[in-house]
C-alpha cells in the first residue's frame, strides 16, 4: 500500500478481524510489497496502531516469487487473501474501511 495512513488503517483493522476470530483458529499476517525500504514504515505502523499480529516486508520487494505463485498484482494498493489449508479460498484487490464488512463475510464463511 502506498499511502502510510490508509495502510495503517488497514492494518488496524485488519487486526481487528483476527482477534474476533483468534478462538476460531484464525491466523493472521500482513506483508508489504516494498523491499527493506518500507522497514522504517512498518516500524512506525506497528508502534502507532499497537499491532499485535505479525508484519513484515518482502526482502525482493514485487519481485519476489511469492508475488507471481499468488497472481498478485503489484500495482494494486492492497491484496487480501484468504486461505484454508493450502488453498486460497477468496482473495480481495483494493480494500479499504467500506469494502471491509465483504471481508469480514467471508472470513465467516470460511471459519464455519
Amino acid at each position: 500500500m502506498r499511502d502510510g495512513a490508509k495502510a495503517a488503517g488497514l492494518v488496524a483493522d485488519v487486526q481487528k478481524l483476527a482477534l474476533a476470530r483468534e478462538a476460531k483458529g484464525l491466523k493472521t499476517f500482513v506483508v508489504f510489497m516494498g523491499g527493506p525500504e518500507v522497514k522504517k514504515s512498518i516500524d512506525k505502523i506497528a508502534k502507532d496502531e499497537k499491532v499485535a499480529i505479525p508484519v513484515t516486508f518482502l526482502p525482493q520487494g514485487t519481485g519476489a516469487r511469492d508475488v507471481g505463485a499468488y497472481k498478485i498484482n503489484p500495482a494494486a494498493g492492497n491484496t487480501i487473501l484468504l486461505w484454508k489449508g493450502q488453498r486460497v479460498t477468496k482473495n480481495f484487490v483494493d480494500v479499504d474501511h467500506a469494502t471491509l464488512p465483504a471481508v469480514e463475510k467471508a472470513l465467516d464463511e470460511m471459519l464455519k
